[in-house]
């Protein structure tokens, strides 16, 4: 009798161990990344991104401050190169295009406009690079039509609107996260357009191989769209999920300065642990009623007070990989998955990826708002689309 072993809980994951190996792997696929910066010469990206795309003077993509569009690029089609290939994209052999758009404008109408200025050379250049999806780890705020009298909003609407259409037109695919606010707003856009593939953050539970015990990350987010619609529509893995680091970036800086202090907590005197432990307190991070516990009681509640994420490797002095969560890291899974669906199937309609990716997703316990068709199966939807491989 074969009894099987209980899965090991890992403290993050890398991109290709919810997924497994599929077999495709995005070979000749155009992928476009649009996100606020790419840092384009870790070594996991360097020969992956194939081209890159400025939307204003002087953007770079040698340096990513924040780090998030390099994590994302690397979640698409990291090659592996820093971690002997353990830790890779969905799609290592799909074309990568950076498309570096002004995320941090704090007009957001300014923002949508450069996002739009990336859908649109993303139309118009889909031949020469074979584009078939776009991917949108981030969420924009709905234009507002305002009385100028009364100060009443009078209608919303989606300013991303016409760039999207135009993408559909072309027969792209936009994969977007749905956002990490929970229940608490609706969905805006790219994700909230109906046209776009909104993906909603899945936890492993530390398990990715074992599929029974997985649930909706308790931040990603559920709601309505413009159009009242439900969203997102489809899940994947968005907690601890680990890929490549901007060498410095704010992530890289953040995790150093709760680690810093995650340690102090654990190994500091007792005054230094009541000091922490007041600050968190008055954070809001603590409750009161944790002053009163045993010092070693103490030290674990501080210590959780830091989000420490795990990091891999090394780049030079920094870390080659770190986790993160969130939809950003749900939403290009699923793209690379499109992406492999593609290499297996050229002759795929957009439509037909759409209905290959819910179809065979994978049912979810939980709030049915918040897991759309369900979990992503990427082995399944990639093996339906070589079935249907015409000849």
């Amino acid at each position: 009798m074969n009894i099987s072993k209980p899965a090991v809980k890992k403290s993050w994951e890398s991109p290709t161990d919810y997924v497994g190996k599929l077999p495709a792997t995005g070979k000749g696929v155009g992928v476009v990344v649009m996100d606020e910066g790419f840092d384009t010469t870790h070594p996991d990206l360097k020969d992956s991104v194939k081209a890159t795309v400025a939307t204003a003077a002087g953007d770079r993509f040698d340096h990513d401050p924040v780090g998030h569009g390099t994590l994302v690029a690397g979640i698409i089609g990291g090659d592996g190169t820093s971690s002997d290939g353990q830790i890779k994209g969905v799609a290592p052999d799909a074309d990568l295009i950076a498309v570096k758009v002004q995320l941090g404008e704090k007009s957001g109408s300014k923002a949508a406009a450069s996002v739009a200025a990336g859908i649109d050379w993303a139309v118009k250049n889909k031949d020469e690079f074979n584009i078939k999806v776009i991917n949108c780890s981030f969420v924009l705020p709905l234009a507002l039509d305002v009385d100028p009298t009364t100060q009443m909003v009078k209608a919303r609407f989606d300013p991303l609107g016409y760039a999207l259409n135009q993408a559909k037109e072309a027969g792209i695919l936009v994969v977007a996260g749905a956002g990490n606010f929970g229940d608490k707003m609706d969905i805006a856009t790219p994700a909230g357009n109906s046209s776009v593939i909104a993906v909603g953050a899945l936890d492993s539970m530390g398990t990715p191989e074992d599929k029974s015990d997985d649930q909706v990350w308790e931040l990603s987010s559920r709601g309505l769209s413009l159009e009242g619609k439900p969203k997102p529509d489809i899940l994947a893995p968005g907690v601890r999920v680990m890929s490549a680091n901007a060498a410095g970036s704010s992530f890289e800086q953040r995790n150093a300065h709760n680690l810093k202090f995650a340690k102090a907590a654990l190994e500091g005197s007792p005054d230094l642990l009541q000091k922490l432990a007041r600050n968190r307190v008055e954070k809001g991070a603590l409750s009161p009623l944790a002053l009163q516990l045993p010092e070693p009681e103490l030290r674990k509640a501080v210590v959780r007070c830091f989000d420490v994420k795990p990091t891999l490797g090394e780049n030079g002095e920094h870390p080659a990989y770190i986790a993160q969560d969130g939809s950003s890291e749900a939403a290009p899974i699923v793209t690379g998955t499109i992406a492999a669906m593609y290499e297996a199937n050229p002759d795929l309609t957009p439509d037909e990826v759409k209905e290959i990716l819910y179809s065979t997703a994978d049912p979810v316990k939980g709030d049915k708002m918040a897991v759309g068709r369900g979990a992503l199966d990427a082995q399944e939807a990639v093996a339906e689309a070589l079935r249907r491989k015409k000849g």
